[in-house]
């Protein structure tokens, strides 16, 4: 009997294909499934619970693995047995992937035979029903263990702002040049009359040109002929 089933992973291939190298994480992901001891010399022992109607058997076997780095796939291949019901199960499953957009397609086809009381649950199609809910929660399982070794994205953050630049009000892009508002102020006039006026307010630099400019006429007037007293 063949059974094919195709699922998503939402990472791209090279970060999703070092995951099926690592047995143990696979078996963990697959429900029912548990390893029987060590892995050594590339067996792989396993056992494997599952419910088909009335019936639970638990399997107990051993398999071997291979990798095609390039194709980015593999071959498992394996027998178990369970004596409670004296069912025998053989088969080989291929694996690839493929990029599929920004995440990984997932292709796994069995071939698989089996035999003993088990195999009329395999007539009524309840085998294969098993195999599509297994391989759903196989997918999901796997899905949050990748989702869980991926680095946390940074959280985005806004751009900061410039810093907020004061322009002062004799210099704003609308105003007349301090030097033409210093010339609009009559002598003695305040900076308060000055604004009532329309007039802007005296800046450091013209008040200091304009007192410079009393104290000059006043010194010139002292020391001219007719600004004697």
């Amino acid at each position: 009997m063949q059974v094919e089933q195709r699922f998503t992973l939402p990472v791209p291939p090279a970060q999703a294909w070092p995951a099926f190298h690592d047995i143990a994480l696979l078996v963990e992901c697959l429900p029912g499934a548990s390893l029987a001891g060590e892995l050594r010399d590339g067996e792989v022992p396993l056992r494997f619970e599952v419910r088909m109607g009335p019936i639970v058997a638990a399997f107990t076997g051993s398999g071997r693995v291979g990798f095609d780095e390039a194709a980015r796939s593999g071959r498992f291949e394996g027998a178990a047995a369970d004596r409670k019901t004296n069912s025998r199960v053989k088969g080989a499953a291929d694996f690839a992937l493929a990029e599929a957009g920004a995440g990984t397609e997932v292709t796994v086809r069995v071939d698989y035979t089996l035999s003993g009381t088990l195999a009329q649950f395999g007539r009524i199609g309840l085998v294969r029903e098993i195999a599509n809910t297994l391989t759903a929660q196989f997918a999901a399982n796997l899905e949050a263990r990748l989702n869980a070794t991926l680095p946390a994205a940074a959280p985005a953050t806004a751009p900061a702002a410039p810093p907020a630049q004061h322009i002062p009000r004799e210099i704003a892009p609308d105003s007349p040049p301090m030097w033409l508002a210093a010339e609009a102020v009559p002598a003695g006039a305040t900076a308060a009359s000055a604004g009532r006026a329309g007039a802007l307010p005296l800046s450091l630099t013209a008040l200091l040109a304009r007192v410079l400019r009393e104290r000059w006429s006043r010194l010139a007037r002292r020391v001219s002929p007719g600004g004697r007293r």
